[in-house]
């Protein structure tokens, strides 16, 4: 696994600790002062070490970082090091329009000064790394075509998420909730029944997470079990967020109560859903190790 030194100046610290998670996230060791230095430890030789068993020094170019009397002495230790090892170890880490430094001229440098993206990715490539993005909770959309990744588990976590939100923002507006089963995942209605004179008005709201980019939809049909909704009554886009459909649904929610009062029947709540796979038999182990005073996995 390969590993970096970064030298920076304070004033860089902002850039410094983005590079240094995200350099973590690819895989790469990180010597960031931030976190290998603590209160009561010898600077001077915390860096001496740091320069001295990593791989490589990252120097962050900047015209504060150039006058950094500190910079200087931690390039000097790297220099030193190449010169001894051989090997290409300063790696300039161009961050912001400054002279670049005479004996650093004639070396590729990783350009950070327009495009963070581009910059990243060629100095991932220095360590043999080609692939520099990681799914998020908020980007896995972009990695629904790749079967290297298990992004169903965030599409699940989000739907969580959302069923979390809506059903909260029906709570306090006196709506029901029902969360579609397996014959329509990913659903989920809110509804309620206002009686004005002689009559009940009847409002629901369905939205449903569908279609290849995973977008979230909705569909206004009279009827509050989602599972007897077609895919197809889907037809109202909303976003690709929980908070888009969190707010569509409020002013939705807002506008009826406003113009005809708060629904006075008890609402009811329909959340459960059906396990998957194996998650029943995972969940009784998981029970079983709570109230186990053994927390080793040799016996289960």
């Amino acid at each position: 696994m390969p590993s970096i030194f970064l030298s920076h100046t304070s004033i860089d610290k902002p850039f410094v600790e983005k590079l240094a998670r995200d350099l973590k996230r690819i895989g790469v060791n990180v010597w960031y002062d931030k976190w290998e230095i603590k209160t009561g430890d010898s600077i001077t030789w915390k860096i001496e070490e740091g320069i001295r068993e990593n791989e490589y020094l990252g120097i962050i170019l900047s015209p504060e970082a150039l006058n950094s009397e500190w910079v200087k002495s931690e390039l000097g230790g790297a220099w030193v090091k190449q010169m001894q090892t051989k090997k290409v170890v300063v790696l300039p880490i161009y961050y912001r329009e400054c002279q670049m430094p005479f004996f650093l001229i004639d070396r590729k440098y990783a350009d950070f000064r327009v495009d963070y993206e581009q910059g990243f990715n060629e100095l991932a490539s220095i360590f043999g790394i080609k692939e520099t993005r990681a799914i998020t909770q908020d980007n896995w959309r972009k990695f629904t075509k790749n079967r290297k990744v298990n992004w169903k588990l965030y599409k699940i976590r989000e739907f969580e998420q959302l069923v979390t939100a809506l059903v909260d923002r029906a709570y306090d507006y006196n709506w029901s909730a029902w969360v579609g089963g397996t014959s329509n995942e990913y659903s989920i209605t809110l509804y309620c029944s206002v009686k004005q004179e002689n009559e009940y008005i009847h409002k629901h709201i369905s939205i449903k997470l569908l279609g290849e980019n995973n977008a979230y939809m909705a569909s206004f049909k009279n009827q509050a079990n989602p599972n007897n909704i077609k895919v197809s009554d889907f037809d109202t886009y909303i976003g690709n967020s929980v908070n888009a459909c969190d707010e569509y649904v409020w002013r939705f929610m807002d506008d009826f109560n406003s113009a005809f009062g708060i629904p006075q029947e008890r609402p009811s709540y329909f959340t459960e859903r059906f396990s998957r796979g194996n998650e029943i038999h995972e969940a009784a182990k998981e029970m079983i190790r709570k109230f186990n005073w053994y927390k080793g996995d040799k016996l289960y």
